[in-house]
């Protein structure tokens, strides 16, 4: 599959303050009792538990910038200043995405079903971040896999929708990934399902430029 790379069954370390920072809520000035907390970080187990997290990436040449547009091997165009600025010095651009499945939409809906609104609420949110954070999983395969290369991964990535990074673009990542495959699907709305999917771009390249940082 044009040299995609698939890690599956992820469990991925996450930054639990995210998902409370998700929820509104603020470290100092907002408090929970201990019936609230015990439900919140179980809700939170759950989540993890029931997530089936797949991930997919592919390194692919860059062949120009000129900003706002970055034009990979493929032709594909895809536009955004900061992410053209997040890619200058790099020959490569690291496009990945990982999904939760079925499963945990499945167990919101029931949560919403059975009135657990939130609940709902607070596994919706574990689930977002605890997903993206499989990303973090694949940035550190790869980056350790191109250092004896002498080749650096950019510590950022971007997700379609961030800033000037539309969320059409998701059109063009989608393709490369051929995440169809993975059992995702893309709306006209350029939405995903499972909804707890996420596409990113990242950077690679030789010299300390731009987004490049050992």
């Amino acid at each position: 599959m044009k040299d995609i790379k698939v890690m599956k069954s992820l469990k991925p370390q996450f930054n639990k303050n995210l998902i409370y920072t998700r929820l509104g809520y603020r470290r100092n000035t907002t408090r929970l009792n201990q019936y609230e907390q015990t439900n919140i970080d179980y809700l939170i187990d759950l989540t993890e538990n029931t997530l089936n997290i797949v991930a997919a990436y592919r390194i692919i040449n860059i062949l120009r910038i000129d900003p706002p547009y970055i034009v990979l091997e493929d032709q594909t165009c895809l536009k955004g200043k900061k992410l053209s600025k997040l890619l200058t010095g790099c020959d490569q651009a690291l496009i990945m995405f990982a999904t939760g499945g079925q499963k945990i939409i499945d167990l919101i809906v029931n949560l919403q079903k059975e009135n657990r609104l939130s609940d709902a609420v607070v596994v919706d949110a574990a689930a977002s971040e605890i997903t993206d954070s499989a990303l973090d999983i694949v940035m550190a395969h790869v980056a350790h896999n191109i250092r004896p290369l002498g080749q650096i991964l950019t510590d950022m990535r971007f997700s379609p929708g961030y800033g000037d990074f539309d969320l059409s673009q998701q059109a063009e990542l989608f393709r490369i990934l051929d995440a169809e495959k993975f059992g995702v699907s893309l709306n006209e709305a350029f939405m995903l399902t499972p909804e707890k999917s996420v596409f990113a771009v990242a950077g690679i390249g030789r010299m300390k430029t731009g987004g490049i940082n050992d």
